[in-house]
This record gives structure tokens, sequence and C-alpha cells, in this order.
């Protein structure tokens, strides 16, 4: 069966140019963002701008309220940091919540996210392991059953990986891979507890070696192109 994609709309279009803009740093950190401009510069009309705004607005590439001036986001060090703090968070309670409804079938969707995730990340292919690593997550929630709680790590979840692209992160992409395989064996095993403790230990790693990495208030920005 072939699989269908729908052609995006002019939303989508520009949401995704703008967004490839910024995180490869052409767009750079406090860059401002004026809707006509990029209209005329992209050749298309004011309101799949403002749309695609409203969409970066919601990821947090892009900051500002609404009929004020828009920038590019600027990410510190420490937000980077809070980032992963709360996504390790609300990660860690999904699993705690999903353990004792992880049978057979469940177990094998979070296999094969979690193997998505890290073959992707493996081959430095961010977009495809976000997706990997989005889909491991959203099993768990599922699993957990608990509505709010997975309204609330949707939020975070979306805009702290969107965000975090930003981060120069090849040192620490065998933590993530290392963490997730090693839950995986331990929720196969039937150590469900053992698995939670892992991936809270995993986030406090991950923090604790992103506070090494540059000075709290420093601002991260991803290599502009040469």
């Amino acid at each position: 069966m072939v699989e269908f994609e729908a052609p995006m709309t002019r939303r989508e279009a520009v949401a995704r140019h703008l967004r490839e803009e910024i995180l490869s740093g052409a767009l750079a950190p406090g860059a401002p963002i004026r809707d006509a401009e990029i209209a005329a510069r992209l050749q298309v009309s004011i309101t799949p701008v403002r749309e695609a705004i409203t969409e970066l607005l919601g990821e947090g590439l892009v900051s500002g309220a609404a009929n004020k001036r828009r920038h590019v986001a600027v990410l510190t060090q420490r937000q980077a940091i809070d980032l992963m703090d709360v996504l390790g968070i609300v990660t860690v309670a999904a699993l705690e919540r999903a353990v004792p409804h992880l049978d057979g079938g469940r177990l094998d969707e979070l296999s094969a996210a979690i193997t998505r995730f890290t073959q992707e990340a493996g081959r430095h292919r961010l977009d495809e392991a976000r997706a990997g690593l989005i889909g491991s997550i959203r099993v768990l929630l599922e699993a957990a059953g608990n509505e709010e709680l997975s309204t609330m790590t949707e939020q975070v979840m979306l805009r702290s990986l969107r965000r975090i692209t930003l981060y120069p992160s090849a040192h620490l992409i065998p933590l993530w891979v290392a963490a997730w395989q090693d839950a995986l064996r331990l929720l196969r095993a039937g150590e469900g507890d053992a698995a939670v403790v892992r991936l809270r230990t995993f986030f406090a790693e991950l923090v604790a070696r992103m506070h090494q990495d540059r000075p709290p208030e420093a601002v991260v920005a991803p290599k502009r192109p040469a």
C-alpha cells in the first residue's frame, strides 16, 4: 500500500522554510521577524506568513506577543537545561504510570519507536530521531491513560524537542541512546521499576552534563552556514 502524503499548505511551507532558516542559523537568534518582509521575500500573501509565525511562536522558535515586535527566539544555556529538566519530569511520570499496562503489543510499539530513535540519532538525522522519540513517549502516554498528563506532556514535548534542536548535542546523543535501550531491555525483562529509575537517572545525568557545556546565561546558537 502506497502511503499518501497530502501536499503542504502555504502556511506549512512557510513554517517549514522559516524553521529551517532558524535551525540552520540563517536567521540568527534575536533577528527581527517582520511579516511583510517575509511575505515579499517568499512571494506569498501575508496571511500564511502570520499563520506560520503563530505556529513557530507555539514551538518556542519565535518570541513576542500578538501585535508586538517579534524576533527569533534566543536560547540560553539555562533555558536549554530547563527544557530538558521538564521533559524528564513528564517522561518519567508517563513511564511510571505506563508500566502496569505495557503488554506485549505496546512493548512492540515502544520497541519500534525506540529503534527508530536510536538508529536515526546515531546517524545524526535529528528530525527523524525526534519523531522516534516523540513516538516512544506517546506509546507511554497511551498506556498510562491519563488525559491531563497526556495534554501537558504533548505541550512540553513538542516545545522542548523543537527548541532543543538549536543546541549542539552530538556529544549527548550516546547518553540518550544508551538510556532508552536500557529502559526497553528492562521493560522486556519485567523490571518496570528499574526502567523508571534508569530514565530518571539519565535525565539527571543529562542535565548535569549540560551544566558543564557553557555558563548559564550564554546564548546557544546553531552554527551558521558557511
